[in-house]
């Protein structure tokens, strides 16, 4: 990890999805959609179906769409917990 990256495992109930550090990541949350970057605070949040945007360790984007779920961030270590998750085809951009 260096210290622009936070570890983010993305989970459903079949697989584990995603996991790997990244720079960014802006997600529907059920209060509305928010971003992390690296030493977010502490918090929990349930999340929304809709888009999911990661920003990897060198810039690159992906876009995935996501079920309802929740988060949980701590320590620089985000967990992700949705029913479902595609990745968006033909989107990631640099």
């Amino acid at each position: 990890m260096n210290d622009r990256t936070f570890h983010l495992t993305v989970v459903t109930p079949q697989q584990i999805f995603f996991d790997g550090q990244v720079r960014a990541l802006l997600a529907p949350g059920g209060a509305g959609s928010f971003g992390l970057l690296v030493n977010h605070a502490p918090m929990i949040s349930t999340l929304l179906p809709g888009r999911l945007v990661l920003t990897s360790a060198e810039g690159e984007k992906q876009f995935l769409t996501i079920g309802p779920g929740f988060l949980d961030v701590l320590n620089n270590e985000v967990t992700l917990v949705t029913e479902s998750v595609t990745e968006e085809e033909g989107k990631k951009s640099h």
